[in-house]
């Protein structure tokens, strides 16, 4: 894949006889995802579906026979008079029988058969164009979930650490309270503080098992509830525009398919050139004097030419510029709209990476700040609450960064989404 390197293990859990690490790519989510979609199987229906119709249209060119009977009776029907003594005069007889077969055979029909079956060709090309429109922005539901859980997996863990603080500070200040060092509140308001945290992880880690089980429904397969998610590492380059998006090769199809159509119009007003022949048995046969019934047959050649299109042909070509024309302008609307959603990402990778230089900052103080407050609450100087509030500035300090690390890559995904470059 160009212009990006994704290493991402999501995958990690224990077995029954030890541990035991699977690793999954953000790329092999996209194939599995793709490949369990139901939307997939109507790509072979497409193939199969042309496949169909250019067969029939393939019989253009066979010959076209048809079996015809008739029996008619007629009021009148010519008669020879006798002309001379030794001719006696014909009357011929009122019923008349006929059974043919006809055979007509296409020799050239003006590149009207060709013309059809390009059409078909080229529609394939579009739907199968557009199915892939459609699996490629599920890559974007599969992007949001697969961070969703990166994001909750590593807010767990900031806020456990928190947990693991807040019991070990009740330790020593429970230690102090038998001491006489400090009094029964600060335990109760720690106490109080543990209960809320806890809370806290459980709507994360709901969050988190509610994404797996839809990253589960998506990929068809089992993933552990303990699963690990590694962030990728995207590489960017801001400076180019290079849209690759399928949807630019959708709307290319459908401009082919329209000056197919205009070639098309043209072809059905061109001269057709046929063969054809009839055999059959009846009365009278070819000899239209003879009262006995006989076989018969004939052999031809002919050429139509049906000048009646010419009534619509210019409305039709007319029609069909006008579509290629809207078609154009959708293909020009939808990059002006691709090139400003490309500059709100790249105004976003810009803004997030500030913002992680500042929450660095920010950390590194809180971590200062919560360091010297546990000191001070240990020696009763401060209370447990204004520990708390201090621990907790901390601890959304880290949530913050976690947080705009999560949304400069997704950011850098989103910005290679509309690119068609994922």
């Amino acid at each position: 894949m160009k212009n990006i390197l994704l290493i991402i293990s999501i995958l990690c859990f224990l077995s029954s006889k030890g541990a035991k690490n699977d690793t999954l790519y953000l790329e092999n989510c996209y194939a599995e995802a793709i490949k369990n979609y139901p939307k997939i199987v109507q790509k072979k229906l497409l193939e199969e579906n042309t496949a169909l119709k250019i067969e029939n249209i393939n019989t253009n060119y066979l010959p076209q026979i048809s079996v015809n009977g008739q029996m008619t009776y007629q009021s009148e029907v010519t008669t020879i008079p006798k002309l001379s003594p030794f001719m006696s005069p014909i009357t011929l007889n009122k019923d008349q029988y006929k059974l043919t077969l006809d055979v007509n055979q296409t020799i050239w029909d003006g590149g009207l058969t060709e013309s059809q079956k390009q059409i078909e060709k080229t529609a394939l090309d579009a739907d199968l164009k557009s199915v892939d429109v459609e699996l490629y922005t599920l890559k974007e539901r599969i992007n949001a979930i697969f961070f969703s859980i990166i994001l909750a997996n590593q807010n767990e863990a900031i806020i456990k650490t928190a947990l693991d603080n807040l019991r070990e500070k009740l330790r020593n200040v429970e230690s102090g309270i038998k001491n006489g060092v400090l009094l029964q509140n600060n335990a109760d308001v720690l106490k109080a503080e543990i209960l809320k945290t806890e809370q806290q992880f459980i709507e994360v880690s709901t969050m988190k098992l509610s994404g797996i089980q839809m990253l589960k429904e998506f990929l068809n397969t089992e993933i552990p509830a303990d699963v690990v998610l590694v962030k990728p590492q995207v590489k960017t380059d801001l400076f180019i525009f290079d849209n690759k998006r399928q949807e630019m090769e959708l709307f290319d199809l459908q401009i082919k398919k329209m000056d197919i159509s205009k070639k098309l119009i043209n072809d059905r007003i061109m001269p057709k050139m046929y063969a054809f022949g009839q055999t059959g048995y009846g009365r009278p046969g070819l000899n239209m004097l003879s009262n006995n019934f006989d076989f018969y047959y004939y052999l031809g050649a002919k050429v139509t030419w049906n000048f009646s299109a010419l009534y619509q042909m210019k409305r039709d070509v007319k029609i069909t510029d006008i579509q290629k024309d809207i078609v154009k302008t959708q293909k020009e609307t939808f990059e002006k709209n691709l090139k400003i959603s490309t500059l709100k990402e790249i105004s976003d990778i810009s803004k997030f990476a500030d913002l992680i230089e500042k929450d660095i900052e920010i950390i590194t103080l809180r971590e200062k700040i919560t360091k010297s407050v546990s000191a001070q609450l240990e020696s009763g100087v401060i209370t447990a609450t204004d520990y708390i509030n201090e621990l907790n500035a901390e601890k959304q300090a880290r949530l913050n960064k976690e947080l705009h690390e999560m949304q400069l890559t997704l950011s850098k995904i989103n910005y290679l989404f509309a690119l068609g470059k994922l």
